[in-house]
């Protein structure tokens, strides 16, 4: 070999060490993160082809469905194996670790199936069911242990993911917020003196899930947290040890957030650098950067990196999934309905549920109890326990006795004369009455930009007519087929859906 050449081929070779070197010091681009996304997927791909479904963790498969594979299907295992297969891990869950059913409930969403019914049994409800009086989700799903930050974390995104809003959620929310620590952040269970880098993004995912916006105090106090500790190579660390995890939910908090990573920069490194430097050579990632393939490791990262490819959070996909789940299924809610559009949203958003697993019935009269129940859920509250005799009307163990006595103790509806008539059908005058109430004891007061609604006040009963008016200047109103308000008439389950759609967008 000549000199010319001898030097051409060392020089080559230190263009291609160069480049391998510069990938991970110049933010990683789409064509990159697609990249280490199909690796992982193939590194998955034989583990199952050589251990089958036992291969494939929660976490992975929640993380595979994630970046488009479909389970189950041909490549992955049909669907009557895997069912059988969930079955076995739904009876293997552990009981007194509430983690391990929300966990399950992500993995039954991103599979296509519905945790509200697998093998008979509703674990969204078993996960609200364990809920306490202080909105802290409790540890064990008996309803005991107020220790674990985790546990209340995963429970409130197995919900939102669910797509069920978040029962007595300034409860819940009050009880988190309450936890954070002196530094921003959080840790696993209560007691910490400081933050740690996972429970912190973890919690910011559950923030995103109660509604909180960006500029409220804890939401920036956490994010200020990630970024001091960022580590000078764009990455995190968890116990003193940089590893892949801590990186990976940085990067799905951020997403959720809107942060971009380029904003996260430690030199010419972001967090996204960091984690694809953990992807070992047979396409898994490692807990630290000098250690094998790992299973949590990656399958952490694959979430990350699915938001990275997808643009957008794994909370808003799932939840996606799980609404056009419910919606699918409601054989009389046709598209061409005229309240198609605002039915679809309130059953999607967990507000409005079937008559039926497969039946919404649009026309139905609504009755005062079962407006009660909408609201509720509208103000993020939840009734739980048995009735206390508030209403000479309502049976301490009917089903509405919780629901009615929760919304008068809140000032939502009213009784008259010791009577609640729960199950007598609800008056279009009398709904803009409450929902006046709701709107001005909540303090929602957005804008809505609805159409002028003509109001024949001869109609209106005396006691009726302030609350009307009110709705009216909201342009609340003229949510009937034909946009027009007739106080006598009672409410359908269509017009109840729409003008409470109308009011949740005003908060």
């Amino acid at each position: 070999m000549t000199t010319m050449k001898r030097w051409l081929t060392v020089f080559a070779a230190f263009l291609v060490m160069w480049a391998t070197v510069s990938s991970h010091t110049y933010a990683a681009s789409s064509a990159q993160i697609n990249q280490t996304v199909e690796r992982t997927i193939q590194y998955l791909q034989q583990r199952y082809t050589d251990k089958g479904m036992a291969a494939i963790d929660d976490w992975s498969l929640i993380g595979l469905a994630l970046t488009g594979e479909q389970i189950p299907s041909k490549k992955w295992g049909e669907r009557a194996a895997w069912q059988a297969e969930w079955k076995k891990r739904l009876n293997a869950l552990d009981a007194r670790k509430t983690t391990d059913y929300a966990r399950f409930i992500l993995t039954l969403i991103a599979a296509g199936e519905d945790p509200a019914q697998f093998s008979g049994r509703n674990l969204a409800d078993e996960i609200k069911k364990a809920q306490l009086t202080n909105g802290k989700f409790a540890d064990q799903l008996n309803g005991q242990g107020q220790e674990l930050i985790n546990a209340h974390v995963w429970s409130i995104i197995a919900l939102y993911t669910a797509g069920e809003q978040i029962p007595r959620a300034k409860l819940a929310k009050s009880w988190l917020v309450s936890k954070q620590l002196p530094d921003g952040g959080y840790q696993y269970a209560t007691g910490a003196k400081t933050g740690g880098v996972d429970m912190t993004a973890m919690t910011l995912l559950a923030f995103r899930a109660l509604g909180m916006k960006k500029e409220e105090a804890p939401v920036q106090k956490a994010l200020g947290f990630l970024r001091r500790s960022q580590d000078s190579n764009g990455g995190y660390k968890e116990g003193g040890v940089s590893n892949a995890e801590s990186a990976a939910n940085v990067i799905s908090a951020l997403v959720a957030w809107g942060e971009p990573l380029d904003h996260w920069k430690k030199g010419a490194a972001n967090p996204a650098d960091a984690l694809l430097s953990f992807q070992h050579a047979t396409g898994g990632f490692r807990h630290t950067k000098t250690g094998m393939s790992n299973q949590i490791a990656t399958a952490q990262s694959l979430l990350a990196l699915s938001d990275l490819k997808r643009g957008a959070s794994y909370l808003t996909y799932l939840r996606d999934l799980s609404g056009k789940r419910k919606t699918a299924r409601l054989q009389d809610l046709s598209p061409s309905h005229w309240a198609y559009a605002e039915m679809n949203y309130m059953v999607k958003e967990g507000y409005l549920q079937g008559v039926t697993s497969t039946y919404i019935q649009p026309e139905a009269r609504v009755t005062r109890a079962q407006f009660a129940a909408l609201l509720l859920r509208v103000v993020g509250e939840e009734a739980q326990g048995k009735g206390q005799g508030m209403f000479r009307d309502v049976g301490r163990t009917d089903w509405t006795a919780p629901v009615v006595e929760k919304a008068a103790a809140l000032g939502l509806m009213q009784g008259s004369a010791g009577l609640f008539r729960p199950h007598q059908g609800i008056t279009q005058e009398e709904m803009a009455v409450i929902v006046s109430r709701v709107a001005k004891k909540m303090n929602w007061n957005r804008s809505f930009s609805g159409a002028d609604t003509t109001v024949d006040y001869k109609q209106v009963s005396s006691w009726a007519k302030a609350g009307v008016q009110d709705l009216q200047a909201r342009k609340l109103l003229g949510g009937t087929a034909t946009k027009a308000f007739h106080p006598k008439e009672e409410v359908t389950r269509a017009q109840a859906a729409v003008i409470l759609y109308r009011l949740v967008h005003t908060r």
